[in-house]
């Protein structure tokens, strides 16, 4: 019989007892449950310094490396937990077992206010840990007969990087800076970690000074450049919405509006926005390519408008309209830039603008619906 075992099998019941009755539980009360469960003499089976600093680990996931450059790390199981740097990954184990692991995700849930359970498989939400503010996404084991719960961990870049670091050349550099300088609305889209945050934080440092700029985000990334910024981070309240921000935005005089990023909802307030004589505005957006872009955009246009007869011509109209400039990230670099032209026939008419046609050698092409 093995009694420190039973020591933390109570322990995690008595954890697990007080998260269902949504109070976080303190070290001294564990400690009282178990001189109840055990006596007063229980640290002599396992030593209240070993408990202490167990508890600590599941409640500040300290059982994560941290390194230099740690863009995201995902959380599979006690044996694999892998660390994204930049353009390496690496596996790593620890010594906890999963259902610590799970009572990790279970208090930093109870920490900020999330429901996450079979009810509620899916979450996102930022938070504070490991001295650093991170997004944190959980999925429920309940999704999947494969898998056990999965977390990951993506932290918010702490590096300012030059603008001349996403460019393989300083024309292309000098191109897009001429067309952010003129004002034009600009979608930088990628995949993820492909560096659109970091580019367009890069890019509002060459605003002109006392601009009134306008940031709009569901989670603090963007590097604020300068005093006359307003921002505002959104959250499930009622009118806090991504979507409700934009709206708000236009009554306040913007000079620049800067969405951080077209997820659902918010795209109609910022379509429309485009549509209605309000420039420069910039906005990022996961697609696989520049010519990728407006039909995602459409697609989300059609799906959340709720306007009578929206479908894609219209839809496409509008992007053409009101977006000037796409740029497509890679590995934290512009791969390629073009520019809307106009809307006929179901086609969005745009030509590449950089000097570098690593995508692209037409000058002018098409968009086909």
């Amino acid at each position: 019989m093995n009694i420190a075992e039973d020591i933390y099998k109570i322990s995690r019941k008595y954890i697990n007892d007080s998260i269902s009755r949504s109070h976080y539980p303190s070290l001294s009360n564990i400690h009282t449950n178990l001189t109840i469960e055990f006596g007063e003499d229980w640290h002599i089976l396992l030593p209240k310094e070993k408990l202490n600093n167990w508890f600590e680990t599941i409640c500040h996931f300290s059982f994560l490396k941290m390194r230099d450059g740690l863009e995201e790390i995902i959380i599979h199981n006690e044996e694999s937990i892998q660390y994204f740097q930049k353009e390496r990954t690496t596996n790593f184990s620890t010594d906890l077992d999963f259902k610590d692991i799970t009572l990790s995700y279970k208090l930093l849930c109870l920490e900020y206010k999330v429901d996450w359970n079979i009810s509620s498989p899916f979450v996102s939400f930022k938070a504070s840990k490991l001295g650093r503010n991170i997004r944190v996404t959980l999925t429920h084991a309940s999704l999947s007969e494969e898998h056990s719960h999965k977390c990951s961990i993506r932290f918010h870049s702490q590096e300012s990087y030059s603008i001349e670091s996403f460019f393989n050349n300083s024309q292309d550099k000098e191109i897009i800076l001429e067309k952010f300088n003129e004002k034009k609305n600009i979608i930088v889209c990628g995949s993820t970690g492909s560096g659109k945050t970091s580019f367009l934080s890069s890019l509002l440092t060459y605003s002109e000074e006392n601009q009134h700029i306008f940031i709009i985000e569901d989670t603090l990334e963007l590097k604020s450049p300068g005093p006359t910024t307003t921002r505002l981070v959104a959250s499930e309240k009622p009118r806090h919405s991504l979507s409700d921000y934009c709206s708000y935005a236009l009554r306040m005089r913007p000079e620049r509006i800067v969405l951080g990023e077209i997820r659902s909802h918010e795209v109609v307030p910022l379509i429309l926005s485009t549509n209605t004589g309000h420039k420069g505005i910039l906005t990022t957006l996961h697609a696989s390519s520049a010519m990728d872009c407006p039909k995602r955009i459409s697609t989300l246009l059609c799906l959340y408008s709720g306007i009578g007869g929206m479908n894609n011509e219209i839809a496409l109209e509008l992007i053409s309209t009101g977006i000037d400039i796409i740029i497509f990230m890679e590995n934290k670099k512009v791969k390629s830039a073009i520019e809307l032209l106009g809307h006929e026939a179901g086609k969005i008419n745009y030509e590449d603008i950089l000097e570098s046609k690593d995508v692209f050698s037409p000058q002018k092409l098409q968009y086909l619906r």
